[in-house]
């Protein structure tokens, strides 16, 4: 048994993941993503949700509104349009923009899901 805090937020991006065939075109997403702190066993507190809230904020409004670029990616947009993830995929993944999310925040576990019926979402967990 866990006991959990998760946060939730959306961004509105830009990326261009050209390993996909059908996909490998620059065009945006409108991302809600759900982040999860746990302990293993029951707690009355696991964390100060809203520090942990305040966190996961801050970092989602660095994402917002930029081009996802993964770190293998050469990209020509000035700084303040990109935001970079670690990423080896030729183009950003919502597999690693999940598991940065889950470094940077120490999360548990991570989801991104693309919005509109039938989309995928990414999980990463630790």
């Amino acid at each position: 048994m866990r006991t959990c805090v998760e946060l939730r937020g959306s961004i509105s991006v830009a990326h261009k993941p050209s390993f996909s065939p059908a996909w490998g075109r620059v065009h945006g997403h409108d991302y809600i993503i759900t982040a999860a702190i746990c302990r293993e066993g029951f707690h009355d507190v696991v964390v100060d949700a809203g520090e942990a809230g305040e966190r996961f904020r801050q970092l989602l409004g660095r994402m917002d509104g930029k081009y996802l670029a993964s770190s293998a990616e050469r990209v020509n947009l000035p700084e303040g349009e990109i935001y970079v993830v670690p990423c080896n995929a030729a183009g950003l993944s919502g597999e690693c923009l999940a598991k940065h999310i889950a470094d940077l925040l120490g999360a548990s576990w991570v989801r991104v899901c693309e919005s509109g019926y039938g989309a995928p979402c990414f999980f990463y967990e630790r």
